[in-house]
């Protein structure tokens, strides 16, 4: 893998109200979170995000004319040295969210550490960087052309490496005189970024040594990545680099046994489907156990308890506002769509979409809700907005990274969700045409 520093762009650090104009990423970012984040003229989100109704061409012209504003009125500017960048984010899960989580990865505060770095770009999958999850064609479209006219990446890829040693956390946490999850800052070395978006204090620090850059050079260079966050904007930039407009992108690289990375579900609402055609399939490929909805707390501890056993079954749980179910699996019929699609890992996702979702919904895939709050999940169905919610397990890192590296296969979309996620303004990147 090869990786250099590079000049930042950040907001302005004269600006008193900096945490007003960062956003979450783009790809999270629904209707009313828009008109909360663009309700602030300088909030990058008229940058980084396509509201709903406005046609792709038009977003790209003026996320253009808003990034040169920017630039010339200086709310956005360039960091004056190359350097790597420190990305530290220090965030807590709510009880709902924790909950998911094995008992032994829970922690009252979980505070990550990034190196933010160029990292050159090659295809997919076929060397040094490694992918996991399906993209389609259309959002890597309209990232390409955002990135090809802005000449910018607005955020960074965030890829995991494997590091036992912690060789470059080390090197970070001696670096910035302490070790996480306390944060103790040095006068001497403050961040350069230090913001909180929706309870989360995203800080970035400047690390322009060059002995200590060289080091990390070094530590990382037979390493590979692989993507957890940024899919489409990995295509997106290796389209670039084929067009000869940047060979590098701009990436978080992350030690995947950090123990402030966590991996979580997301789960399925489905607005409307086939219900008796539902019901058939279910007990053609399930046994199904049942839970009364009158105590929704206990019945889905019981679920989540069964749902994060790692003992080889594919379970699923369901909720029709009528009862909570846990469905498991045929053995012999997992085994052979095992077989056929010559996989073995995310098998529940697979069985939910193929067995379930697919043949029995009523209207397009997009009316699927993703979300990884069970509670919210289950509320949307008592409203009435959504007919049905399934609830899958979370997966190991080491699971993601069989797929990528053993089986080289990717996961539906909305697979697996990271945290942390980075926030948008806090580090960007622009670069110039060439040739």
């Amino acid at each position: 893998m090869q990786l250099k520093p590079f000049k930042a762009t950040i907001l302005n650090p004269k600006l008193e109200n900096r945490a007003e104009l960062v956003c979450p990423v783009y790809d999270t970012i629904d209707a009313s979170r828009y008109d909360k984040y663009s309700a602030k003229r300088n909030n990058v989100i008229h940058i980084t995000t396509r509201r709903e109704s406005v046609a792709k061409s038009d977003f790209v012209d003026h996320a253009k004319q808003t990034l040169n504003r920017f630039f010339d009125d200086g709310i956005l500017i360039e960091t004056e040295k190359s350097s790597f960048y420190i990305y530290g984010v220090r965030y807590r899960l709510s009880e709902a969210i924790m909950e998911q989580i094995p008992e032994e990865a829970r922690r009252d505060t979980y505070f990550a550490f990034g190196l933010v770095a160029l990292v050159k770009v090659e295809k997919l999958n076929e060397h040094n960087v490694l992918g996991h999850e399906k993209t389609f064609e259309a959002n890597t479209l309209e990232r390409y052309h955002l990135m090809k006219e802005c000449c910018m990446n607005f955020s960074p890829i965030i890829a995991e490496y494997n590091m036992p040693g912690h060789d470059v956390n080390r090197i970070f946490e001696d670096y910035l005189g302490f070790h996480r999850p306390d944060l103790k800052i040095d006068a001497r070395k403050k961040p350069i970024i230090d913001v909180v978006l929706n309870g989360a204090r995203h800080l970035l620090w400047e690390l322009s040594d060059e002995e200590i850059i060289g080091k990390i050079q070094q530590l990382l260079t037979d390493k590979r990545v692989m993507i957890l966050d940024g899919h489409h904007r990995y295509t997106a930039s290796y389209q670039l680099s084929r067009d000869r407009v940047e060979g590098y992108t701009l990436m978080m690289l992350l030690e995947g046994g950090d123990r402030a990375l966590v991996l979580l579900p997301w789960h399925r609402c489905v607005k409307k489907c086939h219900s008796e055609d539902l019901w058939t399939r279910i007990r053609a490929n399930f046994a199904i156990e049942y839970y009364d909805r009158s105590n929704c707390e206990d019945a889905m501890v019981a679920i989540n308890s069964k749902l994060s056993a790692h003992d080889g079954d594919v379970r699923l749980g369901m909720y029709d506002g009528e009862k909570f179910y846990l469905l498991r699996a045929d053995k012999d019929r997992i085994k052979k769509l095992a077989e056929e699609r010559d996989e073995r890992i995310g098998l529940d996702v697979i069985s939910l979409h193929e067995w379930l979702i697919n043949p029995t919904l009523i209207g397009k895939p997009e009316d699927i809700l993703f979300t990884a709050s069970p509670q919210d999940a289950i509320e949307n169905v008592d409203r009435g907005a959504y007919q049905v919610a399934f609830f899958l397990k979370p997966l190991r890192i080491a699971d993601v990274e069989y797929k990528a590296e053993v089986e080289k296969k990717v996961f539906p979309q909305k697979s697996t969700l990271f945290l942390p996620k980075v926030a948008e303004g806090v580090v960007m990147r622009r670069f110039k045409e060439v040739g």
